[in-house]
């Protein structure tokens, strides 16, 4: 088990696809792995993750190492979103309910992009 969790361990940090795999479907993504319960929470859970790169887990000392990582990115940012307004939440709704009352594509479309600019 140890070798597989090192080899992993060495993969998160070197794949970002497979470092975002074990974060959103952490079976799929670690199907080929031979791991205990703490080490695949160790992979699945970024904190966690975080920890074992920094600090090691007692397996053989793992050498620190630093990540960086710059932008913003919805997985990392545990900041909460601030409140949506009672306004856009009626204006959502309102293009919602255009999109599914829309008579022809046209309508339909108009709505569709109406609806995308207020929800980014």
């Amino acid at each position: 088990m140890v070798d597989d969790f090192k080899t992993a361990l060495a993969r998160v940090q070197t794949d970002y696809g497979f470092y975002i795999g074990c974060q959103t479907n952490p079976g799929v993504a670690l199907a080929g792995y031979s791991l205990s319960p703490d080490e695949r929470l160790a992979l699945t859970d970024s904190e966690r993750l975080a920890d074992v790169i920094k600090r090691g887990i007692g397996i053989d000392k793992l050498r620190p190492v630093t990540v960086k990582i710059s932008g913003s990115h919805d997985w990392i940012n545990r900041a909460a979103a601030p409140p949506e307004s009672a306004d856009r939440k009626a204006e959502v709704a309102t293009e919602v309910q255009a999109i599914r009352a829309a008579g022809t594509d046209g309508e339909r479309r108009d709505a569709v992009v109406r609806l995308m600019g207020l929800i980014g």
